[in-house]
């Protein structure tokens, strides 16, 4: 009978223990459910900084200009070869130039047409700009123009008429170029150049004359540039 006790008592214990265990474990797992984060949705990932169209550089392999801007011309500055008065004038001038940005340097062609009161100045040629891109936002620049040259629509000179005239000169010019987004830019230049004519005209009294004359001119321009073509995104 006492063995029978002791028994009894041994399994009662060993009952009591597991249902601690199980407790305990229930109480595990309640415990690790209740401290988990509920699920949440999933973030969206953050957008990308969108560029500004603002650049600090001038770039692009293709670049279109329109320019105008005051001009003033004396046409025998420098030599009169027709001993007959060939008077400064003064006038608008109109520009348009396109040519390939290799960086810092740009060559292509442009076309030059100024208004005077008794004729046209046209200028057609070679166009040449070197722009100092290390200066952000403010470029110093340099321009070189190499062309020929006319008159058209009137006479330079007073005096003759049916005139025809023919030649070329050199343009210098500098300034500064303000990059305005990345596709746009604005240029303003000093330009100096010489232009050498030679001049033919029918004089009043019927002979035909024949001439060389040398002069400057003196123009203030205002350009707007495109540029295309590997517009730099991220000056």
């Amino acid at each position: 009978m006492k063995y029978l006790f002791l028994i009894v008592g041994v399994v009662g214990i060993f009952d009591t223990s597991a249902m601690a265990q199980e407790e305990a474990a229930v109480g595990t797992v309640h415990t690790a459910e209740a401290s988990a984060e509920p699920p949440t949705a999933d973030t969206p990932p953050a957008e990308e900084k969108k560029k500004s169209p603002y650049s600090k550089k001038v770039g692009g392999l293709l670049r279109i200009e329109f320019g105008a801007g005051p001009s003033a011309y004396d046409i025998g500055q420098f030599r009169n070869g027709l001993n007959l008065v060939a008077p400064s004038v003064n006038g608008p001038e109109y520009s348009i130039s396109g040519g390939v940005g290799l960086g810092g340097f740009v060559v292509g062609a442009g076309f030059r047409w100024a208004n005077y009161s008794a004729y046209n100045l046209m200028k057609f040629g070679l166009d040449m700009q070197g722009i100092l891109r290390f200066i952000p936002y403010v470029h110093p620049m340099l321009r070189i123009n190499l062309y020929y040259a006319g008159t058209r629509n009137g006479s330079p000179v007073i005096g003759l008429s049916d005139v025809k005239s023919n030649g070329g000169g050199v343009t210098l010019g500098a300034g500064l170029r303000i990059p305005i987004v990345r596709w746009i830019s604005f240029a303003f230049t000093f330009d100096w150049s010489m232009i050498g004519l030679g001049v033919s005209g029918n004089t009043t009294g019927g002979s035909r004359e024949k001439g060389s004359l040398i002069g400057q001119q003196l123009t203030g321009l205002f350009a707007v540039t495109f540029q295309f073509i590997g517009v730099r995104k991220g000056d």
